[in-house]
């Protein structure tokens, strides 16, 4: 079997045709060696007319597909399932036109897919990086620059669990988690994103949640130490940055009219996913789904509550110290002691334990009032 000859790189394009001209540059320059499957859902003709040259990449696999204009989501979605379907190699790895992808990464994770059928995704590292802009500033400066910056992470690692639900659990929460783009095998794309399709999404971000969690309930994930996919992090016209921009961060995206309707079919997509992988009850599927979802969204969604202005420095020092209490066993000496002054002490805030206020005090009208409360629960029955 030619690895090579095994792996579609499927490029989703929008306009922003400089990125694409840079993306296919250095596809050429490195002759990427596998068949390059472009489906382009931008409002211009500007890559359909380069493309036509077929000298200007000559060493690079091209097959050209031109979908009406992505002027929603629904669009977008039924451009990406109808170019799985006509993917006619075993394995798939999507791309944006910001990404690159590391040849001998790829050609491995296909060799390892080949070998290990009970693995559903492999990839290596992923990395953010950024075209540090000249004196000018303006888009074309984040083409290309004297500098560029990179980072990786440490938490984005093989996800090798036997159950669906422990593979679920151990998800990594890194935002350079490049699993959505991983090699995978042809089947579990288009079907994944069948589904993407049928639930019609409002929110982008769940959308790539539930890829996550449809391929790691598929089966086992490999990542290799050596890096798959660089993707740029100051490129103009962002799908991911616009949608925020247009809703907001993960804290106002949860506050849109669509957001309870969307997450509803989000966790039962998943739901029925796993049960059938793990041979569970669907009520519990649901509550693993939702259990994994808030363990991944809490760094984020910390990240943005730290912007209200009700959030404080106390607050940062007190709500740990309390949790950490919270979570004692019932019977312990400090967690009942702590609890004893809490309640009996008023000068002690009844938000202390919130840290939005420490000190206040119960005031005499308050008092005379609640009186009577006491004496009555006070009496023996």
């Amino acid at each position: 079997m030619n690895s090579d000859r095994d792996l579609t790189i499927l490029l989703t394009l929008k306009d922003r045709v400089d990125y694409t001209v840079r993306w296919l540059a250095y596809a050429q320059q490195i002759r990427l060696p596998f068949k390059v499957l472009i489906a382009d859902g931008g409002a211009d003709e500007e890559v359909a007319a380069m493309l036509s040259d077929r000298a200007r990449f000559p060493d690079v696999d091209i097959e050209y597909l031109r979908y009406p204009e992505d002027t929603n989501y629904p669009r977008y979605f039924a451009k990406i399932e109808d170019a799985l379907c006509r993917v006619s190699t075993p394995f798939v790895a999507m791309a944006d036109n910001d990404d690159f992808l590391v040849t001998e990464t790829l050609r491995r994770a296909v060799q390892f897919l080949v070998a290990n059928p009970a693995y559903a995704a492999c990839g290596g590292q992923g990395a953010l990086f950024w075209v540090v802009p000249g004196a000018a500033r303006d888009d074309a400066e984040f083409l290309y620059g004297p500098r560029v910056d990179m980072k990786c992470t440490s938490l984005v690692r093989s996800n090798e669990a036997e159950s669906a639900s422990e593979r679920l659990r151990a998800m990594p929460i890194s935002t350079a988690d490049p699993l959505y783009y991983d090699v995978k095998r042809i089947e579990d794309a288009r079907h994944q994103f069948k589904i993407v399709r049928r639930l019609d999404l409002t929110d982008l971000f769940l959308v790539e949640y539930l890829v996550h969690y449809l391929t790691v309930i598929a089966g086992k994930t490999m990542r290799f130490d050596g890096l798959f996919l660089a993707r740029q992090h100051n490129a103009p016209g962002s799908s991911g940055v616009e949608h925020q921009r247009r809703y907001g961060d993960w804290l106002g995206r949860m506050l849109v009219d669509s957001w309870s309707g969307d997450f509803a079919k989000f966790a039962s997509a998943a739901a029925e996913a796993l049960a059938a992988a793990d041979g569970m009850d669907l009520a519990d599927a649901r509550d693993k789904v939702v259990e994994a979802y808030r363990s991944q969204v809490a760094p984020a969604l910390l990240s943005d509550l730290l912007e209200e202005r009700t959030v404080t420095l106390p607050m940062l020092a007190v709500l740990p110290a309390v949790r950490r209490l919270v979570n004692l066993p019932e019977g312990s000496l400090l967690r009942r002691s702590l609890r004893r002054i809490y309640r009996r002490v008023s000068w002690i805030s009844l938000d202390a334990v919130l840290g939005t206020e420490i000190f206040a005090k119960t005031t005499k009208v308050a008092e005379r009032d609640f009186r009577p409360i006491r004496e009555f629960l006070g009496k023996s029955t």
